[in-house]
Order: C-alpha cells, then sequence, then structure tokens
C-alpha cells in the first residue's frame, strides 16, 4: 500500500508539475520533444530517473537547434539540486548537463523536473524527471561512513590502494559503505584455486571487515562475538546427492536440544523433501534458504534418508524417514562433541577428541574447562576437529596453542602480527593448561579458517607434531582488530582488517588456504567423488568408520596403523591398533555444553601481551 501511494504521489506532483507549466508564460517550459516551437530534437538520456535518497549525480544529454539554457523545478522545498556542469550550450547540436542531488533528509518523497530553453523558441521542454526517495537514519550513514573511511585511510592493511579511491559518505547507507567501497579493491582479491572452488568466502577478503549495531557498549569484560541463542532449526546444510539420482539436503550438524535435535534430525541425515515437495535440481536452493532463514513458529514435515549399519550384511541400507519440526529459539554450543578415547583392555593409549565450532569469547570458560578435563584424564594425544570452525578471539586461539604446546614453550612466538606500516608486532604463547601432548590431529575442510588457521601456523612455527586430515584450508592469513564507535545512545562495532599473521618461522603464506597432509574427502564434494562421504557421520561415532573417514584416519595415524589395510605399523616403537580393535574403544563423553557459536574471523578484542619486535 505504501509503494502504491508512494507511486500516485508522485504521478500527483508530476502531473501539478506540468499543469502549472502549462498556465505560464511564454517563456515557462511544457513542450514536447521534437515539437516546432521548443528547439529540442532528441534526448539520449533517460527522461524519468530515480536517485537514492543519499544523493547523487546524474547526467542528461540532447540535442538542441540552437543556444540553450536549463532550469530545475521542484514539487517540494527548493535548492536541493544544482546544475554542478553544462556542455555545448553555446551552440546548436549535442548538448547536456549534470544535476547534483542532494541528500534527502526531509522524510518525504521528491520529485526533481530538468527543464532546457531553447533560445528562439516560445516553449522550454522537459528533459528528465527526477525522483528521490525518502528515508531515516541518514545522519548516522553519514557520521559512521566518516568515522569509517577516517579509520581505513590511517589502518587498514590494504590502505595504500584504498587511500586512492572516491569516497563519498553521502552514497551509501553505513551497512552498505564496505562491501561497495572494498569489494572492487584488487589487494583484497585472490585466486581461491580449485580446491577454494566450493568455499563461500573464496577470494574475498573483503568480506571480513564488518560493522554491526551491538546495542551496548563492548568493553573488555563484556566484548563478545554474537548473540547468545541461535533462532530457527539448529542445523548446517549442503547439498547432497545420496544415489546420484536424487538432490537432498544433508546435514553437517546439529545443535544440542534445537528443534532439528528434538525431532530426531542427526549429522549425516539427508533431507529430500519438505512439506511434500521432492527436492531437485531445481528447488533445492530454494529450500536450503527457506530452512536455514526459517524464523520462530514455523513447521515444516521433513522426508529424510539415513544410512543405517546392517550387521547381517556388514554394510549399510538407505532408510527412508520423515518428521515434522517446528522452529524456535535453543542454544547452541561451540563444542558440539569432546570426549576421551580410550584402550579397555591395554591402555595403549588415551586420546582425546574435541568438536569445535568456533573461538567464542563467550564461551571461554567452557573451552577451558573442557581442555581441563582432558588434563586431569591425562590425555597423550589430541584429535581437534576444527572442519567447521570459521575462527574468532585471537586470545583463545592462543590459549588452546599454549595448552597444546605445553609450558617449554610459553616464551615462544605465537604470532607475528604485520601492519600496513610494515612494523612486526608478536603475541607469545603464554600460559594455558598444560596438556603434555605427544602431538595433535586436526581435522580441518574449507570452512576451517583464520583462528583455526592461526594455531595450525603457530604451532608449525615451533615445530610442534601437527598434522592436517580432511580438505584444504580457507586461507584467511589476515585479522582484525575490534573498534568501538558511539553514536547517539546506540554503539557500533566496527572491524577492519589490521594485520597479516604469521608464525615464528616468519611463514604466513596461506592466503589460498593450508594443504592437509592426509588429504580426504569431507564436506563440498562433486556428486560424482566419494558420494557417501560428501559429510561424514555422527562427530564420534565409533559404529560407522566408513561415514567418519577423517577421525578414523587420524585416530588410525595416532597409533600407528595403516587405515586402508588396518595392519599396525611400526612408529617410534609403539604397535599400532588394528581396525578388529575397534570393539575395544571406550567413548567416554567429557561435559554436554549448549552454547552458541561465534562470529567468523581472526578477532583481536583486547591484545593478548602484544609487544613490539623494534
Amino acid at each position: 500500500m505504501k509503494n502504491l501511494f508512494n507511486s500516485f504521489y508522485s504521478v500527483v506532483l508530476l502531473a501539478l508539475c506540468l499543469v502549472a507549466f502549462s498556465n505560464c508564460s511564454d517563456g515557462d517550459d511544457g513542450g514536447e520533444v521534437g515539437g516546432a516551437d521548443n528547439g529540442i530534437t532528441a534526448i539520449a538520456s533517460a527522461t524519468e530517473m530515480t536517485v537514492s535518497l543519499y544523493g547523487e549525480t546524474v547526467e542528461i544529454s540532447f540535442t538542441a537547434a540552437g543556444k540553450w539554457s536549463p532550469s530545475l523545478q521542484y514539487s517540494a522545498g527548493a535548492d536541493w539540486a544544482s546544475i554542478t556542469n553544462t556542455s555545448g550550450n553555446a551552440t546548436a547540436g549535442k548538448g547536456g548537463l549534470k544535476v547534483k542531488v542532494d541528500k534527502n533528509e526531509s522524510g518525504k518523497e521528491r520529485v526533481l523536473t530538468v527543464a532546457v530553453q531553447v533560445e528562439g523558441y516560445k516553449v522550454p521542454v522537459t528533459v528528465c524527471t527526477i525522483t528521490q526517495g525518502a528515508g531515516s537514519g541518514t545522519a548516522v550513514d553519514l557520521a559512521l561512513n566518516e568515522y569509517m573511511d577516517k579509520y581505513l585511510k590511517e589502518h587498514y592493511l590494504f590502505n595504500e590502494e584504498y587511500n586512492t579511491l572516491d569516497i563519498d559518505y553521502a552514497s551509501v547507507s553505513y551497512e552498505n559503505f564496505l562491501p561497495t567501497y572494498l569489494l572492487p579493491m584488487k589487494t583484497n582479491m585472490e585466486d581461491g584455486g580449485t580446491y577454494r572452488a566450493f568455499s563461500a568466502n573464496a577470494g574475498k577478503r573483503y568480506i571480513y571487515s564488518y560493522i554491526m549495531e551491538t546495542g551496548s557498549s563492548r568493553t573488555r569484560a563484556n566484548t563478545r562475538a554474537t548473540s547468545v541463542v541461535g533462532s530457527g532449526l539448529g542445523t548446517f546444510f549442503s547439498s547432497y546427492m545420496p544415489d546420484r539420482t536424487t538432490i537432498g539436503l544433508s546435514i553437517g550438524y546439529v545443535y544440542l536440544e534445537s528443534p532439528a535435535a528434538k525431532a530426531g534430525l542427526r549429522r549425516g541425515d539427508v533431507i529430500v523433501s519438505v512439506d511434500g515437495v521432492t527436492l531437485n535440481k531445481n528447488n533445492y536452493q530454494q529450500y536450503m534458504s527457506t530452512l536455514f532463514y526459517a524464523g520462530g513458529g514455523e513447521t515444516f514435515k521433513i522426508g529424510y534418508r539415513r544410512k543405517i549399519f546392517d550387521e547381517k550384511q556388514g554394510g549399510y541400507d538407505l532408510v527412508d524417514g520423515a518428521t515434522t519440526l517446528t522452529t524456535g529459539s535453543y542454544k547452541n554450543s561451540p563444542i558440539l562433541n569432546s570426549m576421551f578415547i580410550k584402550d579397555k583392555k591395554e591402555n595403549k593409549f588415551n586420546i582425546g577428541y574435541l568438536v569445535y565450532l568456533s573461538f567464542d569469547l563467550n564461551f571461554e570458560e567452557d573451552l577451558k574447562y573442557v581442555i581441563q578435563q582432558f588434563k586431569a584424564e591425562g590425555i597423550t594425544d589430541l584429535i581437534l576437529d576444527l572442519r567447521f570452525n570459521n575462527g574468532g578471539s585471537v586470545e583463545l586461539a592462543r590459549y588452546l596453542a599454549a595448552s597444546i604446546a605445553g609450558t617449554s614453550h610459553r616464551s615462544d612466538v605465537f604470532m607475528k602480527m604485520q601492519r600496513n606500516s610494515g612494523a612486526d608486532e608478536y603475541i607469545r604463547f603464554g600460559d594455558g593448561d598444560d596438556l603434555n601432548l605427544n602431538s595433535v590431529r586436526i581435522i580441518c575442510s574449507e570452512e576451517t579458517a583464520s583462528a583455526s588457521e592461526l594455531i595450525i601456523n603457530g604451532l608449525r612455527g615451533i615445530d610442534f607434531p601437527v598434522k592436517l586430515f580432511g580438505s584444504r584450508t580457507e586461507g584467511k592469513n589476515v585479522g582484525m582488530e575490534v573498534q568501538e564507535y558511539k553514536y547517539g545512545n546506540k554503539y557500533y562495532e566496527f572491524a577492519p582488517i589490521t594485520f597479516r599473521s604469521f608464525n615464528a618461522k616468519d611463514w604466513g603464506d596461506y592466503a589460498t588456504g593450508m594443504d592437509p597432509d592426509v588429504m580426504l574427502n569431507n564436506q563440498n564434494s562433486d556428486y560424482e567423488d566419494d558420494i557417501d562421504n560428501v559429510f561424514p557421520y555422527a562427530f564420534g561415532d565409533w559404529d560407522n568408520f566408513d561415514f567418519n573417514y577423517p577421525l578414523y584416519w587420524a585416530l588410525c595415524d595416532v597409533q600407528g596403523v595403516d587405515p586402508t589395510t588396518g595392519e599396525p605399523v611400526k612408529r617410534s616403537g609403539r604397535s599400532g591398533m588394528t581396525r578388529s580393535q575397534q570393539d575395544e574403544i571406550i567413548r567416554v563423553p567429557s561435559v554436554p555444553l549448549k552454547r552458541p557459536v561465534g562470529t567468523f574471523g581472526s578477532l583481536i578484542y583486547n591484545k593478548p601481551e602484544v609487544e613490539n619486535l623494534y
């Protein structure tokens, strides 16, 4: 109804203008293009234009029969537009002008009529009608855009190119400022390569910088990444073809006590229908979006397929199922699974397994609690599952790396930060909960990024035994430092890219990702390639080795076993575990945690003991 009213309002205003022109004296406009009495033979530009409420400059071109002069007519107010340039107005022929329209702070839609009077002709002609929409919040847009621009010019990692840009504070809203000006920058773009072809963020560094309203001040005590409660289904989806003919949505993980979990859905299930509609190549993206962004109170009938192990046949059967779920709020946890993996009989191994989704400062104590449990249990090796971890707090990443590296590396450099000036700062490993580990195996994917990659790179910088299983990582070797801006009674969190990261060996060339030591199909697989393992089965489910390849391979590697044969491989004098010994594994859950996921990216809220190299 509002749009209809605005359109009607514009038409009425235009009609009133035209009526006014027709009742004016001989010097006023109102003629038609090509008329014998107006001298305008053709108009090359659009005769009707709509401009942003933030204002912009439009160009108008036409052909005149002689010298000409322009004029502006306002539907409301005055002097909110100006003619900034004219060309060809001294003689007959092609001519043109530029009209600058100011930001609309009136709160109402308005219309500008541009008319041209040709010398020697009776009636002027309307060469363009410009409609400008109304809006609110323009003052804060100007303030925030100016603030971001000044900060980026000084601190942005790629400020050399940024400083060459023509920035207009009034051209965009503050939400669109960063993508508008950072997207076209060449220094922000990289070739992701074939291994990152499925990554949503591949080659787009600009997206890491962000600004968002926080609602309240974020001091050191309460600075956190995102909201504490999720809303919707509580699932992560990807496209999947379970039988090479039927398209479905594979569930990568399900949050504890989410609507999806309560409805019985679990990691590894494949949704094949929604509300009775079978998913296909033409509609699966639509339904993926519908389910992912579903708000509270929406109900869906879900048809799914699940692979269940058949003990008699020694393989897996596709079993169809159905459930009804209603979206709602839930608590989600960055720790999806944590447990001890032990040998029942001979106590040959004691391994910790942790599935960690984000380095979220909201739940710093939860991570520390799990690590302290690992320490109390005396684990000797760690399998760290970061396949869905996009990053988060650098401080929390440092703590986890320090716990893995141990007390002997407290004074060693964890990360070097290089700024646009070229000057380096560094962060040491510092204190953690020393696990006294022999090694760490990390499961990774295209979603493994930023703070997750910092851990890998930092440990490699001190030659700690770390090995990667899965697919190539995202490749985010840059980070952001969070700034706070207050306007009126509102607070905003601004986090631009300000540094590039290196390890103690000065290596940080992983902008295109880190290659795993053992390449395994993990997720985002081609339909024709290893279909059964696009998404491995439930985290830590030892009854489904064929689905959980990355974890199985990591476990075999720790124990010195060839995963392809199940035969022991002598490694450091230790005897390995054969595949037939699966039943002898004890799976001991550590702690169920139900908390949210944090913001993506390497974020520094307060620098943890940052030191200058020079």
